[in-house]
């Protein structure tokens, strides 16, 4: 498959959520305050300080959880060829046009908080926030969701497609 082909529709999301950050951040504000205290004024943190290895790994483990959410991308590209998408640094996945069944953008309703979920009335869904996503049945019955921030941009790119799909067929 050629992966390679100019994308007609190319979206690339974050996890952007003020209050998300805020909650991802918190550890590592913790550790800051904490090796600041300790380590540059001398003065242990807290009732029961921890040890400075301690608060190393603390710091560590602060930083990577950040910069773990940091990397988190979904990509979306629509070629004539082609549906990519790629969660990063999960998983990537591509189908030829000629495998889908049927898609279409939809609102969903989902519950069950944001990432790659498995085994949805919707298949595996792929999202970052927002409740539309291009819906996807394959022929072999296998379908899945991917999230979307520009819904109408990605409908209009669809429908072209089909129509040109439709064009070629009655030719």
């Amino acid at each position: 498959m050629n992966t390679t082909a100019r994308p007609l529709y190319h979206e690339k999301q974050r996890f952007t959520q003020w209050w998300m950050w805020g909650i991802i951040l918190l550890p590592l504000g913790i550790a800051l305050k904490a090796c600041f205290n300790q380590f540059i004024q001398g003065v242990p943190f807290g009732n029961n300080p921890m040890s400075n290895d301690g608060l190393l790994v603390f710091l560590l483990f602060g930083c990577c959880f950040a910069y773990f959410f940091y990397v988190n991308e979904l990509r979306t590209n629509i070629s004539q060829e082609a549906i990519h998408l790629q969660f990063y640094p999960y998983t990537s996945r591509s189908v030829r046009w000629d495998e889908v069944a049927h898609c279409e953008v939809i609102p969903y309703d989902f519950v069950g908080g944001w990432g790659v979920r498995l085994w949805t009335q919707y298949g595996t869904v792929y999202n970052v926030c927002g409740g539309k996503g291009l819906f996807v049945q394959l022929k072999n019955k296998q379908k899945f969701l991917i999230g979307t921030q520009k819904p109408e941009e990605l409908q209009r790119i669809i429908e072209q497609l089909q129509q040109s799909r439709l064009n070629v067929v009655t030719e």
